[in-house]
């Protein structure tokens, strides 16, 4: 996988970055997606010093994550279940040999 150097624009700063070539234009939509989220939190906010602004954005977003791991891991641990219960009805279900 070759990695190819692409420059992004992230709240107003150029940041160059390296990427795998089929994922760049990911990249650019990603950095999109931040910098509409930075707008939003300085237009609730009305804080402009970047820093922070970088700074609970990556909080918000790293909050964010964990709430949906969080969520995840309950669906995994919820199917496990039904899957054995599934499994347990099929067994008794079977004609023993």
């Amino acid at each position: 996988m070759s990695l190819k150097s692409i420059d992004i624009e992230v709240f107003g700063r150029c940041i160059r970055v390296n990427c795998p070539d089929k994922n760049s234009s990911d990249l650019y939509y990603i950095a999109n997606i931040l910098n509409e989220r930075l707008e939003e939190l300085k237009g609730k906010t009305g804080v402009s010093n970047i820093e922070q602004l970088i700074f609970i954005t990556a909080l918000n977003l790293c909050y964010e994550l964990e709430v949906e791991k969080q969520k995840s891991m309950h669906c995994v641990k919820h199917l496990k279940s039904r899957m054995m219960i599934l499994n347990e009805m099929m067994n008794s279900a079977l004609p023993k040999e």
